[in-house]
């Protein structure tokens, strides 16, 4: 994982020993058709989104995040950035249309992620010269590599106090058991692409507006992504309690009641069964059989970020690299 961290930092750290100053070398005169590399920095408001098994088709599960990065101008073009951010994204299927498949399923989460980025924009129309003689009105198109980590929570049932618990470690589809996959990990290279948009507000004053979705390895943001487990095999009421919610009258974050007599139409009435284990569970006839997908697992989970960005140059006159 520390190999994974200089990766990303690398191209600011490498890039840092072009900085050297045109007006040590040439009295600060800049040579015709040059352009200068000059470094800026900022910060971002952003809003997150997520795309998965859970559903999420609704703007009442974006969240907000926060984020500050560095770039330096490398080219009449391109610039490379570090970045940071904190932000979470959600999820509930109790949003889907009453009787669907996934209403019925009645998962839900939220995530809390931090990400690590280096990236690199390339301006659509080229900027040569100064930083002052650089264009008003800049888009643009980024990618780039980051480290993600996530952390999927669900609430619990009301009978169980209906707090927060951290779901990766229970293991909610059997990971870490004999006969099961192992736990998925928190930490996650992601890929991030997009379009932005970047205006000059004055001579050293940036603004722009972004959009980038972010391309993963993983099925599991949303803790849902392969298989309904035996849970006699969780050995845990409170794992089992959030692994199948079928059963469950009431919606965990409305505490609305659930159109049970339209999923008994649809599905068939709550069943209750004895476990290998001697302990009776709950669920609908259609859900919960042991191999039974409780996900997608297909495809990979995606998130994205609509970040508002103010930048301020705060190093100018430095040569930009010269790639041969």
């Amino acid at each position: 994982m520390k190999k994974i961290v200089i990766l990303l930092l690398f191209p600011i750290w490498g890039l840092g020993g072009f900085g050297f100053s045109y007006a040590q070398k040439k009295g600060g005169k800049l040579p015709p058709k040059d352009t200068e590399g000059y470094v800026s920095a900022g910060i971002m408001v952003q809003a997150f989104h997520y795309f998965g098994d859970v559903y999420s088709n609704s703007i009442q599960f974006t969240r907000p995040g926060i984020g500050a990065y560095i770039a330096r101008k490398i080219s009449p073009k391109m610039q490379v950035r570090l970045a940071v951010s904190v932000g979470s994204f959600a999820g509930n299927d109790a949003s889907a249309t009453e009787g669907s498949a996934i209403y019925a399923r009645n998962l839900s989460f939220r995530n809390r992620i931090q990400e690590l980025s280096t990236t690199f924009t390339w301006d659509i129309l080229a900027s040569r010269g100064k930083h002052k003689q650089r264009r008003g009105f800049t888009p643009y198109l980024l990618g780039g590599i980051a480290l993600l980590h996530h952390n999927p929570q669900a609430q619990l049932p009301q009978s169980m106090g209906g707090g927060w618990v951290d779901l990766q470690s229970l293991g909610t589809e059997g990971q870490g058991r004999p006969d099961y996959e192992t736990p998925y990990n928190r930490m996650q290279i992601v890929f991030p692409y997009g379009i932005g948009l970047r205006i000059k507000t004055d001579d050293r004053w940036d603004i722009a507006l972004e959009f980038s979705p972010r391309l993963t390895f993983t099925d599991y943001l949303d803790d849902v992504g392969g298989s309904y487990p035996n849970m006699a095999d969780l050995g845990n009421p409170l794992v089992s309690a959030v692994s199948n919610r079928t059963a469950e009258p009431t919606e965990i974050a409305s505490g609305k009641t659930r159109n049970m007599r339209l999923l008994a139409q649809n599905f068939g009435e709550v069943i209750s069964y004895m476990g290998t284990d001697g302990v009776i569970y709950k669920t609908l006839p259609d859900f919960g059989a042991t191999g039974q997908n409780r996900g997608n697992p297909k495809s990979n989970d995606i998130y994205m970020s609509i970040s508002f960005k103010i930048g301020y140059i705060v190093n100018v006159g430095l040569k930009c690299p010269q790639f041969r």
